[in-house]
């Protein structure tokens, strides 16, 4: 629901407000990689009608759950979002050109999470009592903007200056509880107070930063040809320590409407040429842990508890290492470009290159959690410097016949390239894979963020001869090596191949960065109906994808398989197999970071698609409504990818996100959406 309204008292003073209420409900979970390794010679259900497992890991089938018994035990589980946003404002007109405007808004965001595990007892595992957790998540923020505009133009000069403080606040409180024992599975019986088990709390927080700012801004134009902006801002976040709260962003622009000078043709195919340049300087000091600076420590019963006075007596554990020097992260960013308008502003033109160079990058330094404690999170540090630079393009042309039809393309383009020029350690390693003790992604200088490293694949040995030709990998005989992967030998302890497959040998092995990304925009109308879809897409970057560690080999063996492993390796039945040999556990590190799970993740998507009708207004007049459209949409309507996996659009992963981009671990595929809707206007 949004609600917008503005009005005025007298002739200077105008007061308005905005306000957008939802509310959504969700249920079930992401069954992605159980359905991917459940075995298939297990039914949903099985000859009596109940849910089928594999009963006993003895019989050999394996230890995923049933995915569908799951989903519908979780049906009546639910997540709840509340999200109120809003804000009032007032303007008041001092004299002539001079403003002074105040602005308090907020938000509000409840969550409401109940989860109900049931017994399971077709599994081969099965769960030995059941449990209800229950989340209760609220979030608030709000912030107070003022600002004195003044606006002027004289001759041919405009003058535009703006000096303003904003002050917000953000807070947020939650806990989990957790219960188990139930007699009975039902939504009517399962509450916090009707389990056997004692009530445990699963976490609590109560968090509260504060940002306060001070900025100013001035934009100068001459003439409708030379334009200048210059914006100063001072930003001051209870995120850091007291002697790193406060950093400063300058930020510069200039523009020349080269098409307004004398000298320029009128009548030409090129009716408007601006270049523009700017550079400025964008802070972030976003950290999730508002007590990022001091180590943080919490009761454990486990480790922290210890006997004294002949008894346990109750201590506390280093849970989160804190960094006193953690400061704001700086993005400087410089750009220049032109922008076109031809054939009467039929169609438009504009490119820029740009870069982008962040400064004291803020994410978890994993490689001193051994100096730190085994049980403790890592600390937020200035991680290190990153550069991007790239090109932006963009091209769009509309036009309408003389019939009424309305059309339009827009079209975008973008390419940049990723550096690490500085770094706080010789590397940091991020993307745990899953059963394999490895980093999929390492960061270090020289090399895009979050790169795929590890053993690069040359093949399969196909023979015994092929095994003694090739580096020492550890086989015991010829014999063991005939169908495993092949590793490159890239380096030794004297930075040249040595004949021995080692760590030594890990190597950058590709990049999660795309060589560009697109998107088109279409829109078409004609008399009431209205059509308009958005594709895009990217090419040239590359997945890591882990769940291969499940499907393509045994990590647990009595479960299900890719069809890849139809074309694997055997010296007398498919020796010209794509895949390696079957075995019943992992051998040669095949399941460790490699280039066997690296594949291309280029896509185009058709995001979303729209249509709509709007009836006459000689219709609804009669109403009291300006307008009435209806309208249906689809989103992630189809996919063009040659990626193997659930969805080449994935999320990070592995908590520190910035260190672990392309990594696909059970990884949820987006969903298709469908809505129906209407537009109203009074």
């Amino acid at each position: 629901m949004r609600l917008n309204s503005e009005f005025k008292l007298g002739k200077r003073i105008t007061v308005g407000e905005h306000l957008n209420v939802s509310y959504s409900r969700s249920n079930g979970g992401n069954q992605t990689q159980t359905a991917l390794r459940a075995s298939p010679l297990i039914p949903v259900r099985d000859n009596a009608g109940q849910f089928a497992g594999a009963y006993n890991n003895s019989n050999g089938l394996g230890n995923s759950d049933n995915p569908v018994a799951t989903l519908l035990q979780n049906s009546d589980n639910f997540f709840k979002q509340t999200r109120i946003i809003g804000d009032v404002y007032m303007k008041v007109d001092i004299i002539e050109g001079l403003s002074f405007k105040t602005s308090i808004g907020g938000e509000i965001n409840s969550f409401n999470d109940r989860n109900f595990t049931a017994l399971n007892p077709w599994d081969a595992e099965p769960r030995l009592t059941n449990q209800l957790s229950e989340q209760n998540q609220n979030f608030y923020n709000w912030v107070w903007t003022n600002t004195l505009n003044y606006v002027k133009t004289f001759d041919k000069h405009s003058v535009n200056l703006l000096v303003g403080t904003e002050a917000l606040r953000n807070l947020g409180k939650g806990s989990q509880t957790i219960v188990t024992g139930f007699l009975f599975e039902t939504p009517d019986f399962y509450t916090l107070t009707t389990g056997s088990g004692t009530p445990i709390v699963g976490f609590a927080f109560d968090n509260e930063n504060t940002l306060n700012s001070y900025f100013g801004s001035v934009n100068y134009s001459y003439d409708s040809k030379y334009y200048f902006g210059a914006t100063l801002r001072s930003d001051e976040s209870s995120n850091f320590l007291p002697e790193n709260t406060t950093d400063i962003f300058p930020a510069v622009s200039a523009g020349w409407v080269m098409s307004n000078e004398d000298f320029f043709p009128t009548d030409g195919f090129v009716g408007r040429l601006k270049l523009k340049a700017s550079w400025g300087q964008l802070g972030n000091q976003n950290v999730p842990n508002n007590g990022a600076g001091i180590n943080i420590s919490s009761l454990n019963l486990a480790n922290a508890n210890y006997p004294f006075g002949g008894g346990l007596a109750t201590g506390a554990i280093l849970s989160s290492v804190g960094n006193s020097s953690l400061t704001w992260e700086t993005s400087e960013t410089s750009n220049i470009g032109l922008e076109l308008d031809m054939l009467q502003s039929k169609l438009r033109f504009s490119a820029e290159y740009w870069t982008i160079k962040t400064d004291g990058l803020i994410a978890q330094d994993f490689s001193l959690i051994n100096d730190t404690a085994i049980d403790a999170a890592p600390p937020y540090v200035n991680l290190g410097n990153v550069e991007n630079k790239g090109f932006d393009f963009s091209v769009g042309y509309a036009d309408e016949t003389e019939s009424g039809f309305s059309y339009g393309i827009d079209a975008t383009l973008s390419t940049y390239t990723n550096e690490v020029t500085d770094l706080v350690s010789d590397f940091q390693a991020g993307g745990a894979i899953p059963f394999a003790g490895e980093n999929a992604n390492r960061t270090q200088v020289g090399q895009p963020i979050a790169s795929f490293f590890g053993r690069v694949v040359e093949g399969i040995y196909r023979s015994e001869a092929e095994v003694a030709a090739g580096p020492d990998q550890g086989f015991l005989t010829n014999a063991d090596g005939v169908g495993r992967l092949r590793y490159r030998d890239v380096s030794g302890p004297d930075g040249v191949p040595d004949g021995v497959i080692n760590d030594l040998d890990r190597t950058f092995i590709g990049s999660p960065h795309p060589d560009f990304t697109y998107g088109v925009n279409l829109s078409a109308a004609y008399k009431g109906f209205d059509l308009s879809l958005f594709i895009s897409g990217v090419s040239g970057n590359e997945i890591y994808n882990a769940d291969r560690v499940f499907t393509d080999f045994p990590t647990f063996f009595d479960l299900n398989r890719s069809t890849r492993v139809l074309n694997s390796f055997n010296a007398t039945t498919n020796p010209n197999g794509s895949a390696p040999s079957l075995s019943t556990s992992n051998v040669n590190q095949e399941n460790g970071a490699n280039s066997y799970f690296v594949e291309d993740g280029s896509f185009l998507r058709l995001k979303n698609l729209q249509i709509g009708y709007s009836l006459p207004k000689s219709t609804i007049e009669g109403w009291g409504l300006s307008m009435l459209r209806f309208y249906v949409t689809g989103s992630n309507l189809f996919t063009i990818t040659d990626y193997t996996g659930a969805d080449p659009e994935i999320q990070p992963a592995n908590g520190n996100s910035a260190l672990s981009l392309g990594l696909d671990v059970n990884n949820n595929p987006l969903q298709q959406v469908f809505l129906l809707g209407v537009n109203i206007k009074l």
